[in-house]
């Protein structure tokens, strides 16, 4: 990486004071440390380096765990809509013979009249709804 050292007066992570501020090149020259001997900037420029592929590897490492999470997220998410599908296949009206026929007889189906007629008709039986019975 392009590095850049300044000679001007800073503070190291020691507290101690220093004479040289290395720079990382960028759009915007970015601090990256300080060393009080210019020939050690050389050495201060390459700890920012091992700096920077420890954060490297950090990032790495988190984005791995959130893809992992992501990834457990989509699979439930997709299991519920399975389980979803399939109650609402359960949940379908029955489509019976009885359905048929009250559906054929009433002008306004889905009704109160309607639905107890249906009830009926299934207590009954399809073949013997509907007929007269012989008292």
């Amino acid at each position: 990486m392009p590095y850049t050292t300044r000679k001007r007066k800073c503070k190291m992570e020691s507290g101690e004071s220093g004479t040289h501020i290395i720079y990382k090149k960028g759009k915007k020259l970015t601090r990256v440390g300080c060393t009080s001997d210019p020939d050690g900037a050389i050495k201060a420029r390459y700890a920012a380096e091992k700096g920077t592929m420890k954060e490297n590897k950090l990032m790495e490492t988190i984005k791995e765990l959130v893809r992992e999470e992501l990834a457990a997220i989509e699979e439930k998410r997709k299991k519920r809509k399975s389980k979803r599908k399939s109650k609402r296949k359960k949940k379908k009206a029955k489509r019976d013979a009885c359905y048929y026929k009250v559906k054929a007889r009433y002008s306004v189906f889905p009704s109160a009249y309607a639905s107890g007629a249906l009830v009926k008709c299934r207590k009954v039986g399809a073949k013997n709804w509907g007929n007269k019975s012989k008292k």
